[in-house]
């Protein structure tokens, strides 16, 4: 199947026509887009990008995005979100790639990356790739996705040092405590399926 690779980049949209690309979709592509906020200790778009953020339709502010939330809201804090990437087939089959910003708890800024999928520019389903956040527990992910599979890792990071008897923080552990789950989501006709979902580490 055929298709068409649209980067999303600051100054201008690079398009390969007449290229079958399969659609390859990992945090090589975001990365460069953001920086990392000493604030709230975690990533943001990079404040270049902000005016070419737009808004959500209808439907996509209506979906419940697959993947594991954290517990949050998955609403947009302003309503809008920056399109990374997009890969349209010639059957009218499309994916977009797209960060945002959320509120959690005690107004911790979250900056997600999720993957919708379209059929016809009608929306048919998302999946979260990355929460990226830090509450006590650094919170991440490395994904990747393919025109079959997205494989997301989930990273849990803890380095703070508690003192066992008050609770009161001492410093940072030498070694962090490092969790890992991973999910995997078979794509069938747009849809993401969940297939397997475990601790790894």
């Amino acid at each position: 199947m055929s298709g068409l690779f649209i980067l999303m980049l600051a100054s201008c949209s690079f398009c390969q026509n007449g290229k079958t690309l399969p659609l390859r979709l990992t945090n090589a592509l975001v990365r460069p887009l953001l920086c990392y906020n000493q604030n709230t200790l975690s990533f943001q778009l990079k404040p270049e990008y902000d005016h070419l953020r737009i808004p959500f339709s209808n439907s996509e502010k209506k979906i419940v995005p697959k993947g594991d939330s954290y517990g949050c809201n998955m609403i947009s804090t302003d309503g809008r979100y920056y399109p990374v990437a997009t890969y349209k087939y010639k059957d009218g089959q499309a994916y977009k790639l797209i960060v945002y910003h959320i509120t959690g708890d005690n107004d911790t800024d979250i900056l997600v990356t999720q993957l919708n999928s379209y059929k016809q520019d009608s929306l048919i389903d998302a999946l979260i790739l990355e929460m990226n956040f830090t509450f006590e527990t650094q919170i991440s992910s490395r994904y990747s996705v393919n025109d079959s599979v997205a494989v997301i890792d989930r990273y849990e990071v803890n380095d703070i040092l508690y003192d066992e008897e008050s609770g009161d923080i001492l410093g940072t552990k030498s070694k962090p405590d490092t969790v890992v789950h991973r999910s995997v989501y078979k794509i069938i006709n747009g849809r993401f399926v969940k297939k397997q979902d475990k601790r790894i580490m």
